[in-house]
């Protein structure tokens, strides 16, 4: 009998795992989970933001930048924090009705102070908000920004690229934020 005690053992672990994960609670029910919203996906989105950030020469930064799986067009806001040698470019993109997006873009030297801000403002706010707004304040501390409107990019190189292109170095990074 001693022989086949850890293969139960196996057996009723795998079990409770299948049961809990079939009978677990609704978003709602959970204390650690969101709490409740008119907008599911802006309240999932807003539990779980995306960050990707890459280093080196443009040319890999890009390559890597059209490779994020997240898709760009399933995300109402998103950042782009690119820091070349001398200064740093800042895009937002805000998806509109129609799937196009309206980009600000803002042009500054030193990009860490905001990425740390951006991530403290997801942090605060655990979920509860939408992540997409807590973004969109940080970055208005910037003051107005370059708007354009009607961008339609077909692809994620198509969206990220510009900005990678924007600052100069050999030695550079860019960052995404998926919000909401």
């Amino acid at each position: 009998m001693t022989k086949f005690a850890p293969t139960i053992a196996l057996i009723a672990a795998v079990s409770s795992i299948h049961f809990a994960s079939a009978q677990s609670p609704s978003p709602t029910d959970s204390p650690e989970s969101p709490p409740p919203s008119t907008n599911t996906e802006c309240r999932l989105s807003s539990w779980s933001p995306e960050l990707y950030s890459f280093w080196g020469k443009k040319e890999v930064v890009i390559d890597k930048l059209a490779r994020i799986p997240t898709q760009l067009a399933k995300h109402r806001v998103a950042v782009q924090i690119t820091q070349g040698d001398t200064v740093g470019d800042m895009r937002l993109f805000e998806q509109q009705n129609d799937g196009s997006f309206t980009v600000t873009e803002w042009s500054t030297r030193e990009t860490s102070a905001f990425l740390t801000k951006i991530d403290k403002a997801i942090m605060d706010n655990k979920g509860r908000d939408c992540v997409g707004e807590k973004i969109k304040a940080v970055l208005a501390t910037l003051g107005k920004g370059k708007i354009s409107t009607g961008v339609a990019p077909t692809s994620q190189e198509a969206a990220f690229s510009p900005s990678v292109n924007e600052v100069s170095g050999d030695f550079i990074k860019s960052t995404v934020i998926f919000g909401c």
